[in-house]
């Protein structure tokens, strides 16, 4: 079953909007979040972000602390709407 939800998040005081899918398969949650402005493209690549599990950004291997910044304000976010929005 998959799941579609807008989420909303703060990365360098200021507010982006992402779109996120979950994916479940295999038992696993997984995570697609595309970014919806421009700017960040220059921080991820294509503004995609692809996880597996709830702490499976973890993994995610940035390069640098501003695109690990970045990750983590995108998950923190995803992860808070979940809990609200079960």
């Amino acid at each position: 079953m998959a799941r579609l939800f807008t989420t909303r998040f703060t990365f360098n005081h200021q507010n982006y909007d992402a779109i996120v899918t979950v994916l479940t398969r295999e038992g696993q949650l997984n995570f697609t979040v595309r970014l919806m402005d421009d700017e960040l493209f220059e921080l991820l690549p294509d503004g995609h972000l692809n996880y597996t599990g709830e702490d499976g950004f973890k993994t995610v291997h940035a390069g640098n602390h501003l695109v690990q910044s970045l990750i983590e304000s995108i998950a923190f976010s995803v992860e808070t709407h979940l809990r609200v929005q079960p």
